[in-house]
């Protein structure tokens, strides 16, 4: 009897080892949400001349998929969060496309196992920044520094020191609206708001979102001991009262 029991032990510890092992197997890649500040190299797009000439501007979202090394497998352009949202130019999706496949992960692993990621990368572009030139002959870290105006800092609600929330404006409160609005800024060498522009979501709960955008305050960044620009979003999530 004690070896039936055994053999039954052994078998079932057998099954439940190979079920946990499909699991694993089965899974599929789990959500990163926006993964911008979970690369660890993250390069910059490059802004053109044909960019700069047209002054374009504004986020692109790219929807990734990385792969169990580490790599980006598959990219494309994000849907637009709302209906109404202008689609980037696509000179700004071209330069965020290529710069996409250029990040590195490190392999996020599951139950022992590396399993894909999928998620977001926003990038954004201002008509100021400029980028050092590669390969324009030898130059040392200051006049490199001095070429750099501003840096991108992605999605910045979690580095501010303050930040206010918006008023829910009447106009939207009759109609209901709601939504995620976007709002694109450029921060100064003190921390604080020197341009703010909405790029996405509903009308006419825009300004509000800007006005409380441009109350926000930041710690300054500082670059190789100097403070910089820093360009990036701002993102503010309306609920739309209840229905009597």
């Amino acid at each position: 009897m004690n070896k039936i029991s055994k053999a039954l032990t052994a078998t079932v510890g057998l099954l439940l080892f190979f079920v946990a092992a499909v699991a694993v197997d089965a899974q599929g890649p789990i959500r990163g949400g926006v993964l911008n500040g979970k690369a660890r190299e993250m390069p910059r797009p490059e802004y053109t001349d044909d960019m700069r000439a047209l002054e374009l501007s504004g986020a692109v979202r790219v929807a990734v998929t990385i792969g169990v090394d580490g790599d980006i497998v598959s990219a494309e352009l994000a849907a637009p969060e709302n209906d109404d949202d202008p689609e980037p130019h696509p000179l700004l999706v071209d330069a965020a496309l290529n710069a996409v496949y250029k990040a590195k992960f490190s392999p996020t692993v599951l139950s022992g196992s590396p399993v894909q990621v999928t998620g977001m990368i926003v990038y954004n572009f201002n008509p100021g920044q400029t980028f050092p030139v590669v390969g324009a002959g030898p130059s040392d870290d200051s006049s490199e520094l001095g070429a750099i105006r501003q840096i991108s800092g992605g999605v910045l609600n979690g580095k501010a020191l303050e930040l206010p929330r918006p008023e829910y404006p009447a106009a939207a409160r009759a109609v209901y609206a709601s939504g995620t609005v976007t709002v694109q800024v450029v921060i100064d060498e003190n921390g604080l708001i020197i341009n703010a522009a909405a790029v996405s979501g509903h009308p006419l709960l825009r300004p509000a979102a800007v006005e409380a955008a441009r109350n926000a305050k930041f710690a300054p960044t500082m670059l190789q001991g100097t403070p910089v620009k820093i360009s990036g979003v701002i993102t503010y999530n309306f609920v739309a009262p209840e229905r009597p």
